[in-house]
C-alpha cells in the first residue's frame, strides 16, 4: 500500500486529496461551530449534513455521462475552483446560519462533480491491479484527516477568526487544482465518442451496470448495509457522550482509537483482498461491524459492575468498530472500480456515488429520527442488528441465479 507513494504521479494525486479533504474537514467543523453558537435549533445542524450529501444523491447519476464524454481532469479542476469561491463567500456570512447552509449546499454541488471524477481516475492513475491498495491508502488518509481536521479547526477557532479557516480551505482547493493539473496521465483517458443523446448515454450506463452480476449484487446488498451504517454513524458518538458520559479528553482519545482502527482496517483490507474472495470479505466486514455495534449493550451492563474499567473496554470497542468500518469500505469501493466496464466508468462511478450517498443519507435520517423520538441506544443497537441480519441472511440466497452468475464472474 505504502509503495504507491513512491509513484510520483500517484503522490501528486494523493497530495491533492489530502489538502482538499483536510480543508473540507476544517470548514465543516467551522460551519457547525458557527451555527451551533448562533442558534439553538439542533435541526439546523442536521441540515448541514443533509446539504453535504444531497447534491451527490440528486446530481450524481446526471454527472456520469459528462465524465465519460469530457476530461475528468478538467472536471476536478473546475470543481475545485468553484468550491474555492463558495468557501470564500462564507467569510461574508459568518453570522447568517441559513446562508452558510446554502453555501454548504453549493459546495456540496462542487463535490458532487469532483468525487465521481476522482474515483473514475483511480484505475488510470494506479492501474487495475493496484486498485485495492489505492482504496486502502485513501481510507487510511481519510481516517487521519477526519481526526486531524476538526482538531486543527478547533485550535484555529480558539486563537483566530473563522475567516482564517475559510481562507485556508479555499487555498487548499487551489493547491488541489494545481496538483491535478499536473497529472498529465489523465490526458490519455479514453473518452466516449458515440453520438447518443445525453439521456441515452445515461440509460446505457444504468443498463450496463444492471447487466453486470457483481454490480447488481452490490447495489442490492448496499441498501440494508448503508442504512445500518448511516444509523451507526449518526448515533455512536451520542451514545459515548450521553450513556457513558465520557469526558472531552476521553472522547478525543476514543475518536483517536477509532481512527487508528480505521488505519489498521484499511491495511488489513488491502492484504485480505489478495487472499479472500471479495464479496466474502465484504460479508465478514459487515458481520464484524454489526457484532461490534450490538455489543455496546453488553458494555453498558459492564459499566454498572466495572465502572472504573469501562473506558478501556470502550477503547477496545472503538478500535474494533473503526477496523470493521475500513474493512467494509475497502472491498465495497474496490469491487465497483474493478468490475466497472471501462466504457461506462464515469457513469458507473457517478451512479455508485449517488446510490452510496442516498442509502447513507436515508440511514442517517432514520437513525436520527429513532434516536430523537424513541431512544439513542435503541437506534445504535438497531443499526448493528440490520448489519447482522444482512450477514446471517447470506445462506438463504447464496445459491440463487444471481449469486451463481457472480461466482462465475469472479
Amino acid at each position: 500500500m505504502i509503495e504507491l507513494l513512491k509513484d510520483k504521479t500517484y503522490l501528486r494525486y494523493w497530495l491533492a486529496v489530502v489538502v482538499s479533504f483536510l480543508g473540507d474537514a476544517m470548514t465543516i467543523t467551522t460551519v457547525l461551530f458557527l451555527i451551533g453558537t448562533t442558534v439553538e435549533n439542533p435541526l439546523l445542524i442536521g441540515f448541514v449534513f443533509v446539504a453535504q450529501l444531497l447534491p451527490a444523491v440528486i446530481l450524481g447519476p446526471l454527472i456520469g455521462p459528462l465524465i465519460d464524454k469530457y476530461s475528468s481532469r478538467k472536471m476536478m479542476i473546475f470543481s475545485d475552483v468553484f468550491r474555492c469561491f463558495m468557501v470564500l463567500s462564507m467569510i461574508l456570512f459568518v453570522d447568517k446560519p441559513l446562508v452558510l447552509i446554502c453555501l454548504t449546499l453549493l459546495q456540496g454541488i462542487g463535490t458532487a462533480f469532483f468525487e465521481p471524477a476522482r474515483m473514475a481516475s483511480i484505475p488510470i492513475i494506479v492501474g487495475i491491479n493496484r486498485i485495492p491498495s489505492g482504496i486502502a491508502l485513501f481510507q487510511t488518509t481519510v481516517a487521519v484527516i477526519k481526526l486531524v481536521g476538526p482538531v486543527l479547526a478547533g485550535l484555529l477557532l480558539a486563537f483566530q477568526s473563522p475567516s482564517l479557516v475559510f481562507i485556508l480551505d479555499a487555498s487548499s482547493y487551489i493547491i488541489s487544482a494545481c496538483l491535478i493539473f499536473s497529472l498529465k496521465i489523465l490526458k490519455a483517458q479514453k473518452k466516449d465518442h458515440n453520438t447518443n443523446s445525453y439521456f441515452n448515454s445515461l440509460w446505457t450506463g444504468v443498463r450496463e451496470m444492471i447487466k453486470t452480476p457483481i454490480l447488481l449484487f452490490m447495489i442490492l446488498l448496499l441498501f440494508p448495509v448503508l442504512i445500518g451504517y448511516g444509523m451507526f454513524l449518526t448515533n455512536y458518538k451520542a451514545v459515548l457522550l450521553q450513556y457513558f458520559q465520557v469526558s472531552n479528553i476521553e472522547f478525543g482519545i476514543l475518536e483517536g482509537i477509532f481512527a487508528f482502527g480505521t488505519v489498521i482496517g484499511a491495511i488489513v483490507g488491502s492484504y485480505a483482498m489478495k487472499k479472500i474472495v471479495h464479496y466474502q470479505l465484504l460479508y465478514i466486514a459487515i458481520g464484524t461491524l454489526g457484532l461490534g455495534v450490538v455489543s455496546v449493550y453488553g458494555i453498558i451492563k459492564l459499566d454498572v459492575m466495572f465502572s472504573q474499567s469501562v473506558f478501556f473496554i470502550l477503547g477496545g470497542w472503538s478500535f474494533i468498530t473503526g477496523l470493521a468500518n475500513a474493512l467494509l469500505m475497502v472491498p465495497t469501493s474496490s469491487i465497483f472500480l474493478l468490475h466497472l466496464p471501462e466504457a461506462i466508468r464515469g457513469r458507473g462511478t457517478a451512479i455508485f456515488y449517488s446510490i452510496f450517498n442516498l442509502f447513507l443519507l436515508a440511514g442517517t435520517l432514520l437513525g436520527g429520527f429513532i434516536a430523537s423520538s424513541i431512544n439513542i441506544l435503541l437506534a445504535l443497537i438497531l443499526s448493528g442488528g440490520i448489519l447482522l441480519i444482512t450477514t446471517i441472511s447470506y445462506p438463504i440466497y447464496k445459491n440463487t441465479s444471481l449469486m451463481r452468475k457472480v461466482k462465475k464472474q469472479l
